[in-house]
């Protein structure tokens, strides 16, 4: 009886760590999406300051 106990908490132990191992996994690839999603804005803005710029410059070229 104590043996068999044993054995299945041993046994879900390994279920756990396998589980503990997948989330893990998922946080790190969720991490590193954020990080590339974070740049992704970054470079947006930045696109879209130099959209206005451009856009102001080619207005002042038609003005004159």
């Amino acid at each position: 009886m104590l043996k068999e106990q044993v054995e299945d908490l041993l046994q879900e132990n390994i279920i756990l760590k396998r589980a503990v191992g997948i989330q893990h996994e998922r946080q790190k690839e969720s991490e590193e999406r954020n990080q590339e999603l974070q740049h992704l804005k970054q470079m947006v803005t930045q696109y879209q300051k130099q959209l206005r710029t451009l856009e102001v410059e080619a207005h002042k070229r038609e003005i004159f």
